[in-house]
């Protein structure tokens, strides 16, 4: 696509859509306009205004043509405000060199901008057949479901609920002078996410490993039958996760044996399941918080803290019996372990963030992040070594457990204290 002006007359319009869900308000779009960045750049600005409810969040769908003949543009060639848009005036960037038109002269470039509201939870029943009816649910709100615990243990056994994360940026890290900061793994540096992911509300549970790799296959060590079901399922590898042969591919490539936990999950569901990388972890546990805890307070005990009481099930806070004992292989979930969904969870619904189990992330483990502002990282390019733990556990001090704590775990080994939970490319 060669830099002419002809190109700075294309015009834009517009189509509405239907908003999905009768409680939903309909978004609009208005105000949209076409620029390219002429003469530095081949990008294109295309700018819109959004109109819907301050809670919703709205995907935008871009179709192209170039005066009536329709344009492909892959969505790698989009950035900007695309996926989980709130209302105001917002910019989507087209990037020409990633599709057929890079030198093709486009003078009658326009768009149809469809906004169409996002819900924000994914249900995924494992008790269904990929394509059976029922397999998916999506709710914009999950409260009126998920209610009382003790009533709805389906959702931490047959059921991965997966919630809806948006795009954004945030300052991970900590910084200096929070109580128990380790210099050497916590560097503070911006972080933008470019694109919105799904995580699970939950830890995987032991259920739920069994409903995905079959019964008998079950390696946790807080095992008590009675309990166990909507316990965090804990003693899996990253190699049991992912696999250990394409599975050990990333960041090169998300590929995953097919044998593995993920592999049989997407197979089953047909969805690029995943563990989340370090950034989006720890993005979605601080839900917009910059505190040690994403309560929005900070550590004041390096071993017993009122705030993380609230929400974490750690040493100090039965954890170990009367925060000194370890707790036997059978005890109850009043123990070692608790059932997910104890405690209370961050500003996007998200529960067990800080302590129960440690979490496996996908990226490569390195100590210094640096201080330079990154964009979708996916870690060290590394092809072997320690992969990335998050979030605490059951066994662990109040100050071990900060939304920017961070640990290397050998990809084999299998601990009563590590688990997982999935994430999702967004749809």
């Amino acid at each position: 696509m060669k830099m002419t002006k002809a190109f700075r007359v294309a015009y834009a319009t517009l189509i509405g859509c239907l908003a999905l869900g009768a409680a939903a308000t309909e978004p609009t779009i208005s105000n949209v306009s076409v620029h390219q960045r002429w003469p530095w750049s081949r990008l294109v600005n295309i700018d819109y205004t959004l109109t819907c409810d301050d809670s919703n969040r709205v995907d935008v769908t871009v179709t192209a043509y170039n005066s009536a003949t329709p344009l492909i543009l892959p969505g790698a060639s989009l950035s900007g405000d695309v996926d989980s848009v709130l209302p105001g005036t917002r910019r989507i960037v087209w990037d020409p060199s990633k599709t057929a038109y890079t030198n093709e002269l486009l003078t009658q470039f326009r768009v149809d901008l469809t906004p169409t509201l996002a819900p924000a939870y994914m249900i995924v029943d494992l008790s269904k057949a990929k394509g059976e009816e029922g397999q998916f649910t999506y709710l914009y709100d999950w409260s009126h479901v998920w209610y009382d615990v003790t009533n709805h243990v389906e959702y931490m056994t047959t059921n991965l609920v997966m919630r809806r994360i948006p795009a954004g940026t945030f300052t991970m890290g900590s910084p200096n002078g929070e109580l128990g900061r380790d210099p050497g793994d916590e560097d503070q540096h911006g972080v933008t996410l470019t694109k919105g992911f799904y995580i699970g509300i939950f830890e995987v549970t032991q259920r739920q490993w069994e409903m995905v790799m079959g019964s008998g296959n079950l390696p946790s060590y807080f095992n008590n039958s009675l309990f166990a079901a909507t316990r965090p399922v804990e003693k899996v590898t990253y190699s049991t996760i992912r696999g250990s042969s394409l599975g050990a591919g990333w960041p090169a490539n998300d590929s995953v044996d097919a044998t593995s936990f993920m592999g049989v999950l997407r197979s089953k569901t047909g969805l690029t399941f995943d563990l989340p990388t370090d950034a989006q972890w720890e993005y979605a546990c601080r839900a917009g918080t910059t505190t040690p805890f994403n309560n929005g307070h900070t550590i004041t005990n390096s071993t017993s803290d009122a705030n993380l009481n609230l929400l974490a099930r750690y040493r100090a806070n039965n954890g170990y019996i009367n925060g000194v004992t370890v707790p036997d292989q059978s005890c109850g979930d009043t123990n070692g372990t608790a059932r997910v969904g104890s405690y209370l969870p961050n500003a996007w619904g998200l529960y067990d963030m800080h302590g129960n189990v440690w979490e496996w992330c996908v990226d490569y483990y390195t100590n210094h992040l640096g201080s330079a502002s990154v964009t979708d990282p996916v870690g060290p390019q590394l092809t072997s070594g320690n992969r990335v733990g998050h979030g605490s556990c059951w066994n662990e001090a109040a100050v071990q457990n900060r939304s920017a704590i961070r640990i290397p775990v050998p990809p084999g080994s299998p601990y009563n204290n590590l688990g997982f939970r999935a994430s999702v490319k967004m749809l």
